[in-house]
């Protein structure tokens, strides 16, 4: 059988309040003077002295008429004090940092164009507003993130969102959409020539990042609308700068968004690829991305990471289409 636990084994309970009066007293070793410091009367504050001494079962302070000393244990008591005292300030302040989004750790996910067209300018603005903040940015597909948000490995994502099943759980935020375009090196064969129509490339090679499913088959029926044929991808990859490499160094066509090449195009390394009925179709291109905001719904956001979906959806409000 246990032993059942004495009173001197017992864990002494300690009051920060009553801490912070103890070195106040350390400080003044004066009783009126430090009992004005910490805004109490004399007696008040001798009695909270008191009962820090009960508390410890332990006399912290010799005091006469004339003198106020600290005893042994008390010396002692003083400087742990000071380092908890200390030690509660800092986590004070940490939470009020926290509380205010001027500290804390965010994990973000986006896709390729979406990290590219909205991310930067949102993250530079953290950074500016907010320089105590550290961000993880992950890019994947939909799907990839989607299953990084249910881990909880990250705190929200933007993305295409059209293939996204329907969650519940999930708090989708609609950011509008990014209409696209294909783009090849300079000197490409169908640089110089007439804008053609889509189903004149039948015989092309595209490089492009994940297509949803009813963007390609709308592609597709551009290619050939009778036979059921398909447009061919090269390569697909979430690495606009493996892709971009790629249309530099051969002559696949390249699905990109203006924002992500225009560097490149600038720099007259890459030129967009005029076709005619894409051209034409305006905002009913299927060269477009459905962006989206995804969070778990019962999860509550950290305040960083609200300033930082804040700051997404500011940046989708000036950059996409279809609010």
């Amino acid at each position: 059988m246990h032993k059942p636990q004495q009173k001197d084994d017992m864990e002494i309970p300690l009051n920060l309040r009553q801490l912070q009066h103890l070195l106040l007293l350390a400080d003044e070793l004066h009783f009126a003077r430090a009992a004005q410091r910490a805004f109490l009367s004399q007696s008040a504050f001798s009695r909270s002295i008191q009962a820090l001494e009960a508390s410890v079962g332990l006399r912290l302070f010799d005091r006469d008429l004339r003198h106020v000393r600290a005893t042994p244990a008390g010396v002692r008591l003083i400087a742990r004090a000071r380092r908890l005292l200390s030690s509660a300030d800092d986590l004070s302040r940490e939470m009020r940092l926290l509380r205010s989004g001027d500290l804390g750790n965010v994990s973000v996910g986006a896709g390729p164009f979406s990290g590219v067209t909205l991310m930067p300018d949102a993250l530079a603005q953290m950074q500016r507003d907010h320089p105590g903040v550290q961000v993880r940015l992950d890019v994947a597909d939909s799907h990839t993130l989607l299953q990084r948000l249910d881990e909880e490995r990250i705190d929200f994502f933007i993305a295409e969102i059209r293939e996204l099943p329907k969650r519940d759980d999930c708090v989708l935020t609609k950011l509008g959409w990014l209409a696209g375009a294909l783009y090849v090196r300079l000197g490409h064969p169908l640089a110089s020539k007439a804008a053609p129509r889509f189903s004149d490339l039948k015989d092309a090679r595209f490089a492009s990042v994940h297509m949803p499913e009813t963007m390609k088959k709308t592609l597709d029926d551009l290619v050939d609308p009778h036979s059921g044929g398909k447009f061919s991808i090269a390569l697909e990859c979430e690495s606009t700068v493996i892709l971009r490499d790629l249309a530099l160094a051969s002559d696949v066509i390249m699905f990109a968004f203006p924002n992500a090449v225009q560097r490149d195009v600038d720099a007259g390394l890459l030129q967009r690829l005029p076709v005619h009925d894409l051209d034409t179709m305006g905002a009913r291109t299927p060269l477009r991305t459905e962006l989206g905001l995804v969070r778990l719904k019962e999860r509550t956001p950290t305040p960083a990471s609200e300033i930082l979906m804040r700051l997404v959806r500011d940046e989708a409000k000036r950059k996409l289409s279809g609010r």
